[in-house]
């Protein structure tokens, strides 16, 4: 729910690698530490611990000791500090003795980031640039364990009204003619003409989406013939692994983040509903706050919506409908 707060910890991978660097730390503090030992061991010597402990040992103990210490405050550092995202700010707590707090305004115009290395996304965590041109209003959430997961949950809050969809009046949509937020398709994947499977049927209804979310968002409503009669989902179910509307959605999420994009996966909604004896679904798409491509064969594709046509943009195209579409650009980087 949009109204829910988001706790954000950093990655236990940071973690770890902060206690390796502690203990190559040590192990070269260690080997300093035995050079020049009778220098050493006569500064000792002229401590009232000389007495107590041998140099190696009281050596040992105290290089311990440290690595004991700075081991513990590297555990209480990264588990105080936390980020809290909720509609409208970003709250960022840290501090092991003092506590400090940075709360971060959230707004339409702010551009969201993500960027990792290559050691990052081996283990699966980056960085997440929000910025609004203003220092003050800025962040760089470092080392956040998958980022683009992440975003999802900032951009719901940069954006809560596309958190929200309102279940469909369905025989209302089937009287509407199509238009720039309304389209009809028979089935996602089933060619009824060919009797068998045909994934460019998939890419269509994938197009359409990538358009409605490049413009004013929209809804396809699936299982209806060319004049508006229900045919229902069942030819589609029969394709599927498993042959139901949860398989169908999990079938239809796995093309969309393969075509689209995980990130985006929030912005769309599919319902089921139930009309006579045929079940339809329809897809609701909300407006993305950033561009979205369309992934087809390695090659990358722009749609938008005019009218009730989905329509691909040239290059030259592309970027002066992103200007003129989101003023503030909001990319994701590699």
């Amino acid at each position: 729910m949009a109204n829910d707060t988001t706790i954000i910890k950093r990655s236990p991978f940071i973690l770890i690698r902060t206690f390796v660097a502690i203990e190559f730390m040590a192990f070269f503090a260690y080997y300093l530490s035995t050079g020049h030992g009778s220098y050493k061991s006569e500064f000792y010597n002229t401590l009232f611990l000389h007495n107590l402990l041998s140099y190696e040992i009281a050596k040992i103990l105290f290089l311990s000791s440290a690595q004991l210490l700075i081991t513990i405050y590297a555990f209480v550092r990264w588990y105080t500090e936390s980020y809290s995202v909720r509609p409208g700010t970003l709250a960022h707590q840290w501090g092991v003795f003092f506590k400090k707090d940075k709360t971060i305004p959230l707004n339409k115009s702010m551009t969201v980031t993500v960027s990792s290395n290559p050691f990052g996304k081996w283990f699966h965590y980056g960085s997440i640039n929000i910025e609004n041109g203003s220092q003050n209003s800025s962040a760089v959430l470092t080392g956040i364990s998958r980022p683009a997961d992440v975003m999802k949950s900032i951009e719901r809050c940069i954006n809560p009204q596309n958190n929200h969809f309102a279940e469909p009046d369905v025989p209302r949509l089937l009287k509407a003619d199509e238009h720039e937020r309304l389209e009809f398709k028979s089935s996602l994947r089933f060619d009824h003409k060919n009797g068998n499977v045909n994934r460019e049927l998939e890419w269509a209804t994938m197009k359409t989406i990538a358009a409605f979310l490049n413009t004013k968002g929209g809804e396809i409503v699936l299982g209806v013939s060319d004049r508006r009669e229900p045919v229902g989902l069942l030819s589609d179910y029969r394709t599927l692994r498993r042959p139901d509307s949860d398989g169908f959605e999990n079938h239809f999420t796995q093309v969309f983040n393969m075509m689209i994009g995980p990130e985006f996966r929030h912005l769309v909604k599919l319902w089921f509903n139930r009309l006579g004896n045929d079940e339809l679904c329809v897809i609701q798409v909300a407006p993305s706050a950033r561009p979205v491509y369309l992934k087809i064969d390695d090659n990358e594709h722009f749609y938008v919506r005019t009218g009730n046509v989905t329509t691909p943009l040239k290059l030259s195209e592309v970027e002066v409908y992103r200007r003129s579409r989101w003023p503030s650009r909001i990319t994701q980087s590699a």
